[in-house]
């Protein structure tokens, strides 16, 4: 994930590195994301939910930015920093986003919401078979992960809108690399996975199910017929069987995983996040945690709750010998130490986008941060948010939460559940609150719809500094346990 960082995240090491921010040697590593995707049905409110793990080498420091509507001449580009090119619409949408403290290197707006109530994450990073990378290679300026949620958030007013950008740009300029996103809006949500440098293919989330991803491509069959449940590369199939990536004499379905990505040999730190999760959600099924190939959509036990997708993203495989923490700090769990953010959104369809939209935003990892509620009509980010380099800086909101993390790694079961302590109990306030919030923001914004912004942004930022507050006492209370040999 993000190889064009490497480069710069090695030049940076040795003046940004110190000892506050040194993780154990297991975590300190180039990690994969978990992405979760669920309909609207298979939630507890309706909402429909995305979320995902942003995971890269530990130390990355990101920014929480409002990005606002401009306006742009005819001609004007977007350009990312492997070439990529795109143009620009006449006006672009307001939207927020987490982004790299380092943004010419690359925006990696790695999850945003824009006005019109469409979220995107992305991406988990996904391999080709062999075959598929000697006949269908990833394109050096092509799109990729850098510049692709940037580009949606932008312009997408419906998720199916912004899935059909992805699939033109990978058309027509191809793509950088293979990866997994999702794009959703109050209505739908949907799965596009990028196979090669050419071929694509997205599928709409059943509104009574979920799905689970980690570094590998998942979709299988495919029926781009079906242009209400599937889009696509319209040479997929055709291409696959011209290439050898499928044998249509074998008896067996097109399965896009098999043909152009590597279905037939996951790794066992993909296919285990997969079990991982479905384990934790629909826990009836007793899904084997060597089963590699699972369903793609999945029914859940009980209805899923914004708290529930945290729990996923946090989920270590605790209570099992797959433990990743406690038991076999060999195994990749989905909660880790080398997360740099993650991120919940909810979209509801009967709600004002700027009240039916909200980011769940934890600075760092969800592992010793909380989620941060930001709806869709605040009108600013704390500035404290918006700032950190990749050395440690104590007024970045970032590296305060990043001290925790550091802290909690070294002692997960001792000062590391005294920290997860105070964030549930910080986080279930949110929860309690959300209703009664939501309730006086609608009637504001029956008779004032910038009065209710207003309210809004006042309540997120106020939540926001609250949760920085917060951890400026934990660290130095801890620090202050540390020092007394306690």
């Amino acid at each position: 994930m993000k190889k064009s960082k490497n480069k710069i995240y090695r030049k940076t090491l040795i003046v940004g590195v110190i000892l506050l921010v040194l993780l154990l040697s297991a975590s300190a590593v180039f990690a994969e994301c978990t992405m979760l995707i669920a309909g609207k049905d298979a939630t507890e409110d309706g909402s429909i939910i995305i979320a995902r793990n942003e995971d890269y080498g530990g130390n990355w420091a990101k920014h929480f930015i409002l990005n606002e509507a401009e306006e742009h001449e005819e001609g004007a580009t977007i350009e990312s920093e492997n070439g990529f090119v795109w143009e620009l619409p006449e006006k672009t949408l307001k939207y927020f986003s987490v982004q790299d403290w380092i943004p010419e290197w690359g925006r990696f707006h790695e999850t945003a919401i824009n006005t019109e109530q469409v979220g995107v994450t992305a991406t988990t990073t996904a391999g080709q078979n062999e075959k598929a990378k000697e006949v269908d290679p990833r394109v050096k300026d092509g799109l990729g992960e850098n510049i692709v949620t940037t580009i949606v958030a932008q312009r997408a007013k419906t998720a199916r809108e912004g899935v059909k950008l992805v699939g033109k740009m990978v058309d027509e300029k191809g793509a950088s690399e293979t990866f997994g996103m999702a794009i959703a809006d109050d209505n739908e949500a949907w799965l596009l996975e990028v196979g090669g440098g050419h071929h694509w293919v997205a599928v709409r989330v059943p509104d009574d199910s979920y799905f689970v991803g980690a570094n590998a491509l998942r979709i299988g069959e495919v029926d781009l017929e079906d242009s209400k449940n599937y889009l696509g590369s319209d040479d997929l199939i055709d291409f696959a069987v011209e290439n050898g990536l499928y044998d249509p004499d074998s008896g067996e379905p097109f399965h896009f995983a098999k043909a152009y990505g590597t279905a037939k040999d996951y790794s066992s730190s993909n296919y285990r996040r997969v079990w991982g999760g479905i384990d934790l959600l629909s826990p009836s099924l007793k899904v084997e945690p060597e089963a590699k190939n699972y369903p793609l959509f999945v029914k859940p036990d009980e209805k899923i709750s914004v708290a529930d997708a945290g729990s996923l993203l946090r989920c270590h495989y605790q209570d099992t010998k797959f433990d990743s923490i406690n038991v076999n700090q060999e195994e990749r769990g989905i909660g880790t130490f080398s997360t740099i953010e993650s991120h919940v959104m909810q979209l509801r369809s009967w709600l004002p986008n700027p009240i039916g939209g909200v980011q769940w935003i934890s600075m760092s990892t969800p592992l010793a941060s909380p989620y941060v509620p930001y709806y869709v009509g605040i009108q600013e980010v704390p500035e404290v948010y918006q700032i950190g380099e990749n050395k440690y800086d104590n007024k970045s909101a970032y590296w305060a939460f990043r001290s925790l993390a550091n802290i909690s790694s070294q002692d997960y079961e001792g000062k590391g559940q005294q920290i997860r302590e105070v964030w549930q109990e910080f986080e279930q306030e949110q929860y309690n609150l959300q209703e009664n919030i939501e309730k006086a923001a609608l009637e504001i914004y029956g008779n004032d719809k910038e009065l209710a912004n207003e309210f809004l942004s006042n309540y997120s930022t106020g939540q926001a500094l609250r949760a920085l507050h917060k951890a400026y006492e934990l660290r130095d209370e801890l620090r202050t346990a540390v020092s007394r040999g306690r």
